[in-house]
């Protein structure tokens, strides 16, 4: 490798002053090729420690850097460098994902089935938001834990409530009842998770430094608003794109001949998107 390409590996890829720049960041951190043993993930680790101290075994090749950088990133805490738990890494929110979806569009007319769905959507909300947690805030669990069940309370109470609503009028519209449940909770989870940001600010930092600047209560605020619309606007086409789909591909006859084929087809949708 050119050894004059060396570049600041503890920093992203891509600008983090820009939107799509961080757009970027979070693809690369949560692609499911990540997910690999453990093993892997300490010699990653231990490979980009070594980097930084200037150990670049020979024949190391620029992929082989940007390979070590991603498996590291997406699998240890950027502040305090411990090993994430499994299910909290963003790796692994493409599998888990596609069948929360696939199960809250398959058994929609269940209500049971519904409410299940949402709460181990939320839960899995609440363990990323945990994993991904700052340590500077001391009681983290009972924010999350709150968050976690103000999230799943709403999300009840808006799928139900539209699941009443929304099927006395056409089929298309009650296909949107996950959508509005996962939608609400979004909005319900992440204020709580961030109050003490919005209440008190969130600490601003000069490029390169590590002492905050200040505290800013707006920063906190657009923070959050930004992240409560991405997720929303995350979720729309798995939750609204795929049904529509569906209901193009399988004709009524169709689907009631094959029922099995809808479950297969809206998995495989919501695995493409």
């Amino acid at each position: 490798m050119n050894y004059n390409e060396k570049f600041d590996i503890d920093k992203p890829l891509w600008d983090q002053s820009t939107y799509i720049g961080r757009v970027k960041h979070y693809f690369f951190i949560s692609e499911f090729n990540t997910v690999v043993s453990e093993k892997k993930l300490w010699e990653a680790k231990k490979f980009c420690d070594d980097y930084k101290m200037g150990k670049i075994p020979p024949g190391t090749d620029m992929s082989d850097i940007i390979r070590a950088k991603q498996l590291r990133d997406s699998a240890f805490h950027l502040e305090t460098g411990e090993l994430l738990p499994m299910l909290g890494r963003l790796s692994y929110q493409l599998p888990v994902s596609v069948i929360l979806t696939t199960a809250m569009l398959t058994f929609q007319k269940s209500t049971a089935v519904m409410v299940a769905s949402q709460m181990i959507n939320h839960m899995h909300n609440a363990i990323i938001n945990y994993t991904y947690r700052i340590p500077r805030v001391s009681d983290d669990k009972n924010q999350m834990r709150n968050a976690f069940l103000c999230a799943v309370l709403a999300s009840t109470i808006m799928t139900v409530t539209c699941k009443k609503l929304l099927y006395q009028r056409t089929h298309s519209y009650s296909r949107c009842v996950p959508f509005c449940g996962v939608a609400i909770g979004h909005v319900v989870n992440l204020p709580i998770v961030r109050y003490k940001d919005i209440a008190l600010g969130m600490p601003l930092f000069l490029k390169d430094e590590k002492t905050p600047l200040m505290k800013s209560k707006v920063a906190a605020l657009k923070g959050t608003t930004e992240c409560i619309i991405s997720r929303i606007l995350m979720s729309l086409p798995c939750l609204l794109l795929v049904p529509v789909l569906t209901q193009k591909i399988m004709t009524p006859c169709f689907s009631q001949r094959q029922p099995w084929l809808l479950a297969f087809i809206e998995t495989s949708l919501c695995a493409f998107l």
